[in-house]
């Protein structure tokens, strides 16, 4: 699920030169270690509070994989074994080395901390909605800290997985190869198509006009943030705001 505007284009170096810091966050390898923590911590919320509220995004991924027959309990976990299958598979497609310097997944997770700082900003500006589906700020600061923080990291990977790993790829699919567009007009039209659903998942009765536009605008920044930094960086960036909404500023 790799768009041609998330290829590395190699400049000419001297052959002794290294990948650059963008290469290496963008290699599928470096995403999952960098996610890791977040992925277990996905994964044992799911296993030992499963009291918790889920997201929109996980409860429709849960039904859909329950159409399938697939056991409940690896279908409250299947958010990260999607994740990490696809990201576990395309390095092994690339080849990449195994090893990586633990400087690279700390990188990420402060790309992440930085690239957050402009939602916030942003939310200043209407009010400081979470990110997580149809859980309200109000209603998530209502329960005990532990399961903000369980819910913040569950939105993030589980809408980061559709809207942007998925959506975007989907969109820039239809828009490139389907109907001829370029590849940096598939992106755009594809951010902002993957945006218009991401504010209507946040509030599909469409009571609020401060929330979509919010949403809207926090959409289309965390598609290019995705386009540009990759799957990774995205996902620290979207779970971060919702911990800072949830916990540190409720």
């Amino acid at each position: 699920m790799v768009l041609q505007s998330q290829q590395s284009e190699l400049p000419i170096r001297h052959p002794d030169a290294g990948p650059s810091w963008t290469e290496e966050i963008l290699r599928p390898w470096c995403m999952l270690i960098a996610i890791a923590p977040l992925l277990a911590i996905d994964i044992l919320g799911a296993s030992l509070a499963p009291e918790t509220p889920d997201t929109v995004a996980g409860r429709l991924l849960h039904q859909l994989l329950g159409f399938f027959d697939v056991p409940p309990m690896l279908a409250t976990i299947a958010t990260s074994l999607i994740i990490t299958a696809v990201l576990l598979s395309w390095h092994l497609m690339q080849r990449d080395p195994w090893r990586i310097a633990p400087r690279i997944p700390l990188g990420i997770v402060v790309e992440g901390l930085v690239w957050a700082a402009p939602i916030l900003l942003l939310s200043s500006l209407f009010s400081a909605f979470a990110l997580a589906g149809d859980v309200t700020t109000d209603q998530l600061q209502s329960l005990p800290v532990t399961d903000r923080i369980l819910i913040s990291v569950a939105a993030g990977l589980d809408e980061e997985l559709i809207f942007r790993m998925a959506g975007i790829a989907l969109l820039h699919t239809i828009f490139v190869d389907l109907l001829g567009r370029r590849g940096a007009t598939g992106a755009l039209l594809a951010i902002a198509g993957t945006a218009v659903l991401f504010a209507w998942y946040h509030d599909p009765g469409l009571h609020s006009a401060a929330q979509l536009v919010f949403t809207f605008l926090a959409g289309c920044y965390l598609g290019i943030v995705y386009l540009l930094r990759g799957f990774a960086v995205v996902v620290w960036a979207h779970v971060l705001y919702d911990i800072a909404v949830t916990v540190l500023l409720a």
